[in-house]
C-alpha cells in the first residue's frame, strides 16, 4: 500500500512558501505522492501551479491533482497545462479530474454547471486521444496519466471507458470499497488489460496543538453541507491508531494508494504522518 499526502493548498491562510517546503518535506519523508486538490471560490492555491512549483524543489515524488475539476476550463487548455507540468516534473505527474459539484465554482469561472457531465465525457474523450497519441506539436510533452473521481455510475463509466484508474472522495473505506468493487468488475466486463489504479482519499490531523484549527477547517471546509459537517470532524482520523486502522481499511478493499489529506496548515503535519506510517 502507497502512502501519499495532500498539499494543503485549499486550507485559508497557507502560504505559497509552505506548499514549496511541503513539497521538499514530503519527499524527504519517504511518501509516494503529493497531491493538489481543486476549489475555485474558496480560498487557497491552484493546483497545477502549486505542482509545477513542487517539480522545481523535487525529483522524485510523484505529484497529481486530486481532484481538478475539469469542466471548469477547456479540454485544449486543460492538456497544454498538464503535459507542461509533467515536462517539468519529468513525467511524475497524474492528472486526477471530477465533474465538479458546487455551482458556485462554475458561475465564477463562467461556466454551465448543469451540462458539466456532457461536458466532462468530451473532456475526457478528447485528453484519452491526445494521450494515446502522444507527444504533438501543440504540447511540450504527453497527457498524464488520468484518474477519474466520484461515486457514480457515470464515474464508473467515466473510468472503464478513459481512465487509468479511480479515486475515491474522502469518505469512509466502508462507503467506497463497494465502488472500487464495481470499478474493478466494470474493467474486467470492458476488456482492459491489467487492472485499474485505485486511490482512496482520507483526511486527517496528529497533535492536540492542531486539534482545534484542523476541526475548525473542517467545519468550514464543509458548511455547506449545514449540520452534517459536524460528521465530517468527528469522522476525521487524528490518532495513529485511527490513521493505522484507516489504512488497513483502505487495503482489505485493494486500494493501492491512500492519500491523506491535512487539515491543519503545519509543517509538522508531514513529520506527523511519516512516523505513523513510514517509520
Amino acid at each position: 500500500m502507497k502512502i501519499g499526502i495532500a498539499f494543503p493548498n485549499t486550507i485559508p491562510g497557507a502560504s505559497g512558501a509552505l506548499q514549496i517546503r511541503w513539497a521538499v518535506r514530503a519527499e524527504e519523508c519517504g511518501f509516494s505522492s503529493a497531491a493538489a486538490t481543486h476549489r475555485l471560490c474558496y480560498p487557497g492555491h491552484e493546483p497545477l501551479a502549486v505542482l509545477a512549483a513542487a517539480a522545481a524543489v523535487t525529483s522524485r515524488i510523484a505529484l497529481s491533482t486530486n481532484i481538478l475539476v475539469a469542466p471548469l476550463t477547456t479540454a485544449a487548455v486543460l492538456a497544454k497545462e498538464a503535459a507542461t507540468v509533467a515536462s517539468l516534473a519529468g513525467d511524475r505527474v497524474t492528472l486526477g479530474l471530477g465533474p465538479g459539484v458546487r455551482a458556485d465554482d462554475f458561475q465564477a469561472a463562467g461556466r454551465d454547471f448543469a451540462s458539466r457531465g456532457a461536458v466532462f465525457d468530451a473532456q475526457l474523450t478528447e485528453l484519452a486521444r491526445l494521450r494515446a497519441k502522444g507527444a504533438t506539436d501543440d504540447l511540450p510533452g504527453t497527457v498524464p496519466p488520468l484518474l477519474v473521481g466520484g461515486v457514480s455510475r457515470a464515474a464508473v463509466r467515466r473510468t472503464v471507458r478513459w481512465a487509468d484508474g479511480w479515486t475515491a472522495p474522502g469518505l469512509e473505506p466502508e462507503r467506497v470499497a463497494p465502488w472500487a468493487e464495481k470499478v474493478r468488475a466494470a474493467w474486467n466486463r470492458a476488456g482492459r488489460a491489467g487492472r485499474p489504479r485505485l486511490v482512496a482519499l482520507s483526511r486527517f490531523w496528529l497533535g492536540e496543538d492542531v486539534a482545534e484549527e484542523a476541526a475548525a477547517f473542517v467545519r468550514q471546509y464543509f458548511g455547506v453541507l449545514g449540520d452534517e459537517a459536524e460528521s465530517f470532524v468527528a469522522k476525521t482520523p487524528r490518532t495513529p491508531e485511527g490513521i493505522r486502522e484507516q489504512v488497513d481499511r483502505f487495503a482489505a478493499a485493494g486500494f493501492d494508494e491512500v492519500i491523506f489529506h491535512p487539515t491543519a496548515a503545519r509543517l509538522t503535519q508531514v513529520d506527523r504522518l511519516a512516523e505513523v506510517l513510514l517509520s
